[in-house]
């Protein structure tokens, strides 16, 4: 690998990471305007209109022909798109970006724990010791650092369902193995955004009618275009440029740059302040994860040395 290839990665993923955390900022914000279903349809039309733009303009036209399993991809579609924006717009409305930023970097570890249960995949001991050092660590932000939290239960509901977004993209990742087997990433993305479109549009329309009145504004357009064009597209097209020049395993190291980059973000443009529970509680699970995927990295380039 050249250096100069290394270099471009870290800036591909380093900006994918800094969108990304952005879309936790923005959905704490349209929380005040607009429901979790308004959102996740504005970014499903809008990201499907500029694929099929992307696809048509680079003459790749017929992307459904490497499609082997519809069940896998409607799996992924509704795991992915749909329950983790969901989740995650829904959790926004209840917790912090900070608390949801530190909550999404346990991702990669989810993704490993629920490949182990479902797929019969081993896991290092590192990797174990990197699960528990997490765990404690999420504990921690949900209890406040208040041991009488943590026993009766009591969370904050956001967290809660922060941890059930995490879930339901870990279920995505371990789906998407098998599916882009004969599938490119972007094609995946792309066939997923497509069904999930109708699901979201009655999601939206229900949720506006009963639930949740939209109220939109220039500043309301203006968040949802970057919601839409950003975290959606170009993060998307960064991170799989970052994936090609270093490869998956050294990539997924950077997903731990998203709670940093969330904290930042929410501290300058929220006003946001760190508790004690907020540091100590962040200092744990970045470690675990990053302890984590180092772990898995080096575990990569020993199987395949020997």
């Amino acid at each position: 690998m050249q250096k100069n290839d290394y270099l471009k990665a870290v800036l591909f993923l380093n900006l994918a990471g800094l969108f990304w955390a952005g879309n936790l900022i923005a959905g704490s914000f349209l929380s005040g305007y607009v429901g979790p279903g308004f959102i996740v349809a504005s970014r499903a039309v809008a990201g499907s209109i500029i694929l099929i733009v992307f696809f048509r303009f680079s003459g790749q036209r017929d992307i459904f022909t490497g499609v082997k399993s519809w069940r896998l991809l409607i799996l992924m579609s509704f795991s992915g798109v749909l329950g983790f924006q969901i989740l995650l717009y829904l959790g926004l409305r209840y917790t912090t970006p900070i608390n949801a930023g530190l909550m999404n970097s346990l991702t990669p570890l989810a993704t490993a724990l629920l490949a182990a249960i479902f797929l019969r995949e081993n896991l290092q001991r590192s990797q174990w010791l990197a699960a528990a050092i997490t765990i404690v660590g999420v504990g921690w932000i949900l209890s406040g650092g208040q041991l009488s939290v943590l026993l009766a239960l009591d969370f904050n509901i956001g967290d809660m369902l922060m941890l059930l977004a995490v879930l339901s993209w870990g279920i995505y990742g371990i789906v998407g193995r098998r599916v882009m087997l004969t599938m490119s990433a972007l094609e995946t993305t792309a066939i997923g955004l497509f069904l999930s479109v109708i699901p979201a549009l009655l999601l939206a329309t229900v949720e506006g009618f009963y639930f949740i009145k939209p109220e939109v504004n220039g500043l309301v357009v203006a968040i949802l275009a970057f919601v839409c064009i950003g975290p959606t597209v170009l993060s998307l097209f960064w991170w799989n440029r970052g994936v090609q020049l270093i490869g998956p395993s050294q990539a997924a190291l950077y997903l731990n740059v998203i709670p940093v980059y969330a904290i930042v973000l929410a501290v300058f443009l929220l006003d946001a302040t760190l508790s004690r529970s907020d540091i100590i509680g962040a200092i744990l699970v970045l470690a675990g994860s990053l302890y984590g995927g180092v772990s898995a990295v080096r575990g990569n380039r020993i199987r395949q040395s020997s």
